[in-house]
């Protein structure tokens, strides 16, 4: 295919864009239409010569293709070269056939357009040259002359593809800087619009937390003019003769069960050997060594007495030593039971009316305003926060738009490079 291509030859194209300005961000919308629309007028106007000389070509190339088909043979050849070229040209004038039915030449002449269809036609020359280049070697031997006025045809016609193709893709950088510039003008809008909003949100927050601190304070004050005042004192009070009534009655209560805990062991025993099956007690028996073991400030002293017949029972399965060492103990718990359970009894009381005195004397007042202190800190804190991480979004969204305002500039720059943008500070 060299011997067509070096035909093609090779032209230069510049274009060049001069305008020295700063334009706000709020301007650069209305600047790129007018530079897109200069750029499209001046693609239509570059190419708009090329595309009649490129009609020029398509129909000198289906002259040439058409004396090629019709061509004589003219002066002595192998009759078998010439069956050969013949069978052939109808392949070359085939191909070039179809290479000319497909340039359709586009309507519209935007930069879109005109770069699809001066690839389409590239590629469907190329693939003329390649199907044809066999035949193409058989047909010019016997039809030179035709077959060169072919060759010249393509050639004239893939140079006007050239340099429309140069004309094109001299602009290619421009027309892509366009597209990017108009995606990055609403990704910086859009950022600007999160970072007011963040800014907004901030803001409200940051007044929500004063609010919530001055609530607090005020709380926190009248917590301090509380605890300065009488109620306070009063129920301070109360609260240390309830723990000293607290103290007196755990005093007793350990007493009382100090006189119970040395028979204890057997107590049990004779309880599992009662469920067992082994020994049979009687139900108000079973229900006071219940009693016992469990709570023995409502033990009825009657059952002292019973429990040492039970212990005297030669039919309970617990050794002699053991049985009369709780005798003892039991006879010892007897003798100071009635005075440690009446002791307990007015411990007891005495807690319980203390108890009473101070849930009546409480007005939930402290404990209110400790749980709306409490509520409003919390509050603070969350608030706080979200404040925290409201400020790191920011500073992402500023980074980010940071670096979209410098490739938005860098683009503009290949449109025009002594423009400079002026953005929102």
């Amino acid at each position: 295919m060299k011997w067509i291509k070096k035909l093609f030859g090779k032209q230069e194209s510049t274009h060049e864009t001069t305008t020295s300005s700063e334009i706000d961000f709020a301007e650069l919308p209305a600047w790129l239409e007018v530079n897109s629309q200069k750029i499209s007028s001046e693609i239509e106007k570059d190419v708009s010569g090329l595309f009649k000389e490129l009609e020029a070509s398509i129909s000198e190339l289906k002259e040439s293709n058409a004396r090629l088909l019709e061509a004589k043979v003219e002066g002595n050849f192998d009759i078998r070269a010439v069956k050969r070229a013949k069978s052939n040209r109808e392949n070359v004038t085939k191909q070039v056939g179809v290479f000319i039915d497909k340039l359709e030449v586009p309507e519209n002449m935007d930069f879109g357009a005109l770069k699809g269809f001066h690839e389409a036609a590239m590629q469907n020359l190329n693939t003329c040259l390649e199907n044809m280049d066999r035949s193409f070697r058989y047909t010019r031997a016997v039809f030179p002359q035709e077959s060169k006025d072919v060759t010249e045809s393509l050639g004239r016609l893939g140079q006007v593809l050239n340099e429309l193709g140069k004309t094109v893709l001299g602009h290619n950088q421009e027309m892509e800087a366009i597209k990017v510039i108009s995606k990055y003008l609403k990704e910086i809008r859009e950022l600007f619009a999160s970072i007011e909003a963040e800014n907004r949100e901030l803001e409200s927050k940051n007044q929500k937390i004063q609010a919530l601190r001055d609530e607090a304070a005020r709380i926190g004050k009248t917590l301090e003019e509380f605890k300065q005042g009488e109620t306070w004192q009063k129920l301070q009070g109360l609260q240390e003769e309830l723990a000293l009534a607290g103290d007196r009655l755990k005093k007793a209560e350990t007493g009382l069960n100090s006189l119970i805990l040395p028979f204890s062991g057997n107590l049990s025993r004779i309880k599992k050997l009662h469920e067992s099956g082994k020994y049979t007690l009687k139900p108000e028996v079973k229900r006071q060594l219940d009693i016992c073991l469990e709570t023995p400030a409502n033990l009825d002293p009657s059952f002292f007495p019973e429990l040492q017949k039970v212990l005297e029972d030669p039919a309970l399965d617990i050794q002699i030593q053991k049985k009369e060492k709780s005798l003892a103990q039991i006879r010892s718990a007897v003798s100071g039971f009635e005075e440690k359970k009446r002791e307990y009894i007015e411990a007891r009381k005495a807690f319980k009316a203390k108890k009473s005195e101070l849930a009546g004397s409480d007005t939930g007042e402290l404990a209110g305003l400790e749980h709306k202190e409490t509520e409003l800190l919390t509050r603070i804190r969350l608030l706080e926060e979200e404040i925290e991480s409201s400020e790191k979004k920011l500073v992402a969204l500023k980074e980010e738009l940071k670096a979209g305002e410098e490739k938005l500039q860098a683009s503009v720059s290949v449109i025009d490079s002594n423009v400079k943008i002026l953005f929102l500070p």
